[in-house]
């Protein structure tokens, strides 16, 4: 693809703004292949264009097979894992929950957190690559003024919003919750993964702009990364009924621990964890990216587990550690269409 946009090739094949933008950032020395690879791609699927997530899915498989994994050092498990850790070492140990979370409690043995902590030598020790997703879970009121609208354009604008939100089906996860009925605060929650910030930013500002977006009202939003290890594709919830999430500050007094005692209060939260195999446990990290440190997201068919997984969580030692916490959200997973219909029109 030449800097003008337009691709060199037997067959015409037109790119995305942010697929040129991908583009450029990749090194100059395989970038052709890059650009032949992405329009190969398309013309194989058929597709209308070369669009940020071809780029993505180009440049992914291409680092898979450029890993070695014989050439990774085995690592001991600590007992001190590290929950979605930041990119960079940080010196702030984290939260406890995050082994009971490595196992999400879903039977599929998936370690969504890994830890880069030095070795006896004080070397750094290289781990497993992670493929980092960015999450957010966004929280929408719907002004009442929208029920007084004209059934024509009611019927507009959720057509318009439902298309904004299909459209970017290709580059994010999107699934829909809604609060009609369990929460005063808001109405519709959407849960959204992708491996780009800046597409998540520019769906909400899609949405927001259109018709319906006008009445909606973003009352909470919270933003952080899930890692996921020996895994490229994008981070999917489960396909549960309910979803609780829950935005937790650890306080200073935690990190100030010995290591020990932290070793002990841990053991504790993995056991509360374990007693609730019919919830998957999920651990989002928000250092840095939001107000809070980490996001629990707790995924399950039953509303009286979440309830009691709350419940013993509370009870545990490492609440009093837990300097700021809301007492969370929860939905009801619902398709954006059926939410639509149940907020009128």
């Amino acid at each position: 693809m030449p800097e003008n946009g337009s691709p060199e090739s037997e067959k015409s094949v037109s790119w995305t703004e942010d697929a040129q933008a991908l583009l450029r950032k990749v090194p100059f020395f395989i970038r052709k292949n890059v650009e032949k690879e992405a329009e190969e791609y398309v013309r194989t699927n058929s597709l209308p264009k070369v669009d940020a997530s071809v780029i993505a899915r180009i440049k992914s498989s291409k680092t898979e097979r450029s890993e070695e994994p014989a050439q990774v050092p085995a690592v001991e498990e600590s007992p001190v894992a590290v929950a979605a850790a930041p990119p960079e070492p940080s010196p702030e140990p984290a939260l406890p929950i995050s082994a009971a979370a490595e196992r999400s409690v879903n039977g599929q043995g998936e370690t969504r957190v890994s830890s880069n902590r030095p070795d006896e030598g004080g070397q750094r020790v290289n781990e497993v690559a992670l493929s980092k997703d960015f999450s957010s879970f966004s929280l929408f009121r719907l002004d009442p003024a929208w029920r007084k609208l004209h059934p024509t354009e009611m019927g507009h604008g959720k057509r318009e919003f439902h298309e904004i939100v299909k459209s970017y089906s290709n580059q994010i996860s999107v699934f829909s919750y809604c609060l009609v009925g369990l929460n005063g605060t808001g109405d519709l929650l959407l849960w959204r993964t992708g491996t780009s910030l800046e597409v998540l930013q520019e769906m909400t500002g899609k949405m927001l702009s259109t018709f319906f977006g006008r009445y909606l009202v973003t009352e909470k939003n919270y933003m952080g990364y899930l890692t996921q290890q020996n895994s490229r594709a994008i981070f999917t919830p489960n396909k549960s009924r309910f979803v609780h999430v829950k935005p937790i500050v650890m306080s200073p007094e935690w990190h100030q621990l010995a290591p020990f005692i932290r070793t002990v209060i841990e053991k504790e939260t993995r056991d509360i964890a374990a007693r609730f195999p019919t919830i998957r446990l999920t651990t989002m990290a928000s250092y840095g990216l939001d107000e809070s440190d980490f996001v629990l997201i707790l995924e399950s068919d039953s509303p009286e587990q979440l309830v009691e997984f709350n419940n013993a969580f509370q009870g545990g030692q490492v609440y009093r550690y837990i300097s700021s916490s809301q007492r969370g959200i929860t939905a009801i997973s619902r398709s954006v269409s059926d939410i639509l219909d149940l907020l009128g029109g």
